[in-house]
């Protein structure tokens, strides 16, 4: 069993600590508090405001609209978004006009691209099944199914893509005008959902684990303790870091099916997946129940019969949130800062996924738009939301 106390000095930290804890040299696991953008909300509070419509940043105008393809236009009245700073964009002028693209070179970072790691597909295939009905709840069931493949991409599109960025205005320069990503490629092509609760990524306090509301209610699930358990148990030393090589080999004990595809030569794209190598993206709608060995995390961090399905799948997230969604300069790393909203969702809670994505990607194009030297550069971002986009 763990325990959790919260130290002021010399700044908010979490300590967590194990058994032995009257132990002088047992092993305290010390984790930065970050301020929160949103106070800790109930498990049964209400519905929140799901509308988008901002009346500061839009304006109502008639337009045509088809309900589908095959459907006939109709007038209706739209909100508008307002782009100012756009009016006076030119319609094509590179970024990049004076030749600093000249030497583009991929980092060895490779923007955060997703890499292989053993056990996380054969997690996946798991996971979707097994937990269909509150992945679709919360709108992520096809994100999710996206993290089950490699996908190939060429430098040189990366290069030309980088060349007509326009960091001030977080658009393409292109003869046609000005294109961009927006909120709704990531969420019609890359399955993020763009409605939901803030995603707020911070490291909570220890009276928020056991914090309840009014009813007696506890404010965040369970779930998020044993994340911060299996954290301690799998940190080394005083690094606060967690691989997600570990991560997945802590928490999914079934079988493995896939090895590791080998290294591309060619820059020309595959054209088809091999059985062995990668999914065959078939997922089959019946599951088995845990073995022993698939249950032996959950006895170790003594997670009540219950919780245990929850837990797994909080696991499971703070995976693919670090993995595939948002990566960060600790590329394949799991950050304790997601157990918040990974447990959250896991108990139901839908968040919007699809703004702190975007907001990545123009970061790091961003970033790498004013790069004076690429090949040095360490900038990570969703790079792989872009080729789904």
């Amino acid at each position: 069993m763990m325990h959790f106390r919260d130290r002021d000095l010399p700044h908010p930290l979490l300590a967590i600590v194990g058994d032995d804890q009257q132990n002088p040299n047992a092993k305290v696991l010390l984790l930065e508090v970050q301020p929160p953008a949103i106070a800790v909300f109930s498990l049964v509070s209400g519905a929140y405001d799901e509308s988008l419509l901002l009346k500061e940043w839009s304006k109502m105008d008639t337009k045509d609209v088809m309900r589908n393809f095959l459907s006939k236009a109709t007038s209706m009245k739209v909100p508008l978004l307002k782009s100012a700073i756009h009016h006076d964009a030119a319609s094509f002028k590179s970024s990049h006009s004076d030749g600093s693209f000249n030497h583009w070179s991929v980092p060895s970072s490779n923007f955060g691209n997703v890499c292989y790691t053993p056990g996380y597909w054969e997690w996946v295939e798991d996971v979707l099944p097994r937990y269909k009905k509150i992945l679709e709840l919360i709108k992520v069931y096809d994100a999710v199914y996206t993290s089950l493949f490699m996908y190939d991409y060429d430098d040189n599109v990366l290069h030309a893509f980088c060349e007509l960025w326009r960091p001030s205005t977080n658009t393409l320069s292109t003869f046609i005008g000005e294109m961009s990503i927006s909120l709704w490629d990531l969420q019609a092509i890359g399955g993020l959902p763009v409605q939901g609760h803030f995603y707020d990524e911070v490291v909570t306090l220890a009276k928020e684990l056991t914090q309840t509301d009014t009813q007696k209610e506890l404010l965040l699930p369970q779930s998020c303790r044993y994340l911060f358990s299996a954290f301690y148990i799998l940190a080394k030393d005083d690094l606060q870091e967690v691989s997600v090589h570990d991560w997945v080999k802590f928490w999914f004990r079934g079988p493995n099916k896939y090895a590791e595809p080998p290294q591309k030569v060619s820059k020309v794209r595959a054209t088809k997946a091999r059985l062995n190598y990668n999914p065959s993206g078939h997922i089959y709608s019946n599951f088995l129940p845990r073995t022993d060995e698939e249950n032996a995390p959950f006895v170790e961090l003594d997670v009540e019969e219950s919780l245990r399905d929850e837990t797994n799948l909080a696991a499971f997230f703070a995976c693919w949130l670090c993995k595939f969604v948002l990566p960060n300069k600790k590329v394949n790393h799991v950050r304790a800062s997601v157990f918040k909203v990974a447990s959250l969702m896991a108990h139901g809670k839908k968040f919007s996924l699809a703004v702190p994505v975007l907001a990545s990607i123009y970061r790091g194009l961003k970033e790498i738009s004013t790069s004076s030297n690429l090949s040095v550069a360490n900038i990570i971002f969703p790079i792989l939301c872009i080729w789904l986009a």
